[in-house]
């Protein structure tokens, strides 16, 4: 499937971690993010499973290692919040805020959002200080060149105060 772009904004507050929080809640409430297909085997007993195996094509302990996969995804966590959908789906993700698990840090890191260094903010605006038009053009054309599961976050500015976070990253495999 490839990863996605996500970005989002928020009225500004002083706690950029509440503010994630609070918007990977409201983007998992309205179910603005990427489901799996329901797994049919995952309703099949183990027998019932194994069942349906063909033992002709077990090759080297194939069919030993495609249980282990089957009781794998039978012991994640049925989605009830944010964290239990991201580990419901480990590998294919939400692409969405979602998968900012890790939270706000101040450096780029996985599954974490961090704030544009001056030079990117620079670089990217002409100042550190943005307008609000101005970064959402800037995340509609691209946005912050980081990698995949790495986001970022910029403070928009109107009448020289903070008045808005925007959120914005790729994730999802």
């Amino acid at each position: 499937m490839g990863a996605s772009q996500w970005r989002y904004t928020v009225v500004h507050r002083d706690d950029v971690g509440a503010a994630l929080r609070q918007l990977r809640q409201e983007v998992y409430d309205r179910g603005e993010y990427y489901r799996e297909s329901p797994d049919v085997d995952l309703d099949l007993t183990e027998e019932e499973f194994r069942a349906g195996l063909d033992p002709r094509e077990d090759d080297d302990g194939l069919t030993e290692a495609i249980i282990e996969d089957w009781r794998e995804r039978r012991r994640r966590p049925v989605p009830v919040d944010p964290d239990t959908l991201v580990a419901a789906q480990p590998h294919s993700g939400t692409h969405s805020i979602i998968d900012m698990v890790n939270g706000v840090s101040h450096r780029p890191g996985f599954a974490t959002v961090s704030p544009l260094t001056s030079e990117e903010l620079i670089n990217a605006f002409g100042r550190t200080t943005p307008s609000a038009d101005q970064v959402e053009e800037w995340m509609k054309a691209g946005g912050s060149p980081r990698e995949r599961w790495v986001g970022s976050y910029v403070i928009s500015y109107h009448d020289g105060r903070p008045g808005h976070i925007h959120f914005h990253g790729y994730s999802g495999d």
